[in-house]
């Protein structure tokens, strides 16, 4: 992709019109060949590809096994979306499931998959069609690839750049590994971008390996074009315009309504792509402000913070002065522990984005819950000695306290 030589959060592009001149043989449900004139090239895979690791083998110990019970007049109860496995998106392990051959939670490894086609998207390139009616919550199918490590994502996207190449299928796994559908991959990579999208991405855990379904979102009838968010996030570069045509369309690929840089933008005209400086005249909303850490992150800037060394300088007792001060330094190393986390644990927080907090590590989630709440007692413990000093300032001890002259109430009888 042309946009960005870092890691992506969902990496496409919108311009999918540009192919192969070759035949390219797909078998989108591991049965029959289809075979289509124009399909970019790519190696159709039925699983992921793991090249630069070994695949993962499933200790017994970490196998999770359900307590469904088959009967055969309520089929939902042969792990059905009652099933602790099912609630904790975690596939049944095969001979292990109590429910056996009747089991209903192996739909990766069976690759249970909807009946889809191929299509020409109109000014989109290629899209992936229904041709069966795909209820809300149903599994898709898997989004496969070559599961590679996030250093290797982010050296491929900059060969892909310099190799000119503008389809890049790049998605993040967890919080080491993403998946690169675009030299390997299957029907999944197809499946378009929209800002109100019929399916969505999930992260499951089979046999051991996370892996990635497409699931819908609502009803989807027979002939309606499968999409779904790609959360696309930008870190350099022009921007590509979104052309998904929904109601509420974001304006530009993976976007949101707001915070969006006054940067160049991608533009696209007769199938071609093109930078401009000039703004969309849609409206996007108020911008939010960002701040530029030194590693090339983004985030809110903060809000105003109290001046620790100025107000302490009013405190009337030393010891209010030292307390303040202390309380700051100890805010101030909370700060920059929780922002060392941050960099650490990033691409699991992008994680997090995309897949919600039910997918984020242990932890990673502890990780960042501890740091949290370090800086935020620390904040407490600062403006509460402040205000406590500001209001209430410490009192003399009776013992300490000496008559005035000529006081005839305070005499020492």
């Amino acid at each position: 992709m042309s946009s960005s030589s870092q890691a992506p959060a969902a990496r496409r592009t919108l311009n999918r019109g540009r192919v192969a001149s070759s035949l390219c043989h797909i078998d989108p449900q591991g049965q029959s060949d289809q075979q289509i004139e124009g399909v970019p090239e790519f190696i159709h895979i039925n699983r992921n590809d793991f090249s630069y690791r070994k695949h993962i083998k499933q200790k017994e110990n970490d196998i999770a096994i359900c307590e469904c019970k088959y009967k055969a007049n309520d089929p939902d109860s042969a792990c059905g979306e009652r099933c602790w496995n099912v609630l904790t998106s975690i596939e049944c392990t095969p001979r292990y499931c109590p429910c056996s051959i009747h089991c209903k939670n192996q739909r990766f490894q069976k690759r249970e998959y909807a009946k889809t086609k191929l299509f020409r998207a109109e000014g989109r390139g290629w899209g992936l069609l229904a041709t069966e009616n795909i209820k809300a919550g149903e599994f898709v199918m898997e989004y496969c690839g070559e599961v590679i490590s996030r250093t290797e994502a982010r050296g491929r996207s900059q060969v892909y750049v310099s190799q000119g190449l503008k389809d890049v299928y790049i998605i993040p796994l967890n919080a080491r590994e993403c998946i690169d559908a675009t030299k390997k991959g299957n029907l999944a990579r197809f499946i378009n971008h929209s800002c109100q999208p019929n399916c969505e991405t999930m992260k499951w855990s089979v046999l051991g390996e996370d892996r990635v379904g497409i699931f819908a979102l609502r009803n989807i009838s027979v002939g309606t074009e499968l999409t779904y968010s790609y959360n696309f996030e930008w870190y350099s570069g022009a921007k590509v315009r979104c052309l998904c045509g929904a109601t509420r369309c974001s304006g530009f690929l993976g976007g949101k309504p707001c915070g969006f840089q006054e940067d160049s933008f991608a533009w696209e005209k007769n199938n071609e792509r093109y930078s401009g400086g000039d703004k969309p005249s849609s409206s996007l909303g108020p911008k939010k402000r960002l701040k530029h850490d030194h590693n090339g992150g983004s985030r809110p800037l903060p809000g105003k913070q109290v001046d620790a060394k100025y107000v302490a300088q009013f405190l009337a007792s030393k010891d209010a002065q030292e307390e303040v001060l202390k309380n700051e330094e100890e805010r101030k190393e909370a700060l920059s522990h929780l922002a060392s986390v941050y960099r650490e644990i990033e691409p699991a927080i992008e994680d997090h984005d995309m897949y919600g907090p039910a997918n984020v590590l242990t932890d990673v989630a502890e990780q960042w819950i501890g740091a949290s709440c370090r800086k935020l007692k620390a904040e407490f413990n600062l403006h509460s000695s402040i205000i406590r000093n500001l209001i209430c300032p410490p009192q003399r001890a009776p013992e300490d306290a000496k008559p005035s002259a000529g006081d005839p109430d305070h005499e020492i009888k």
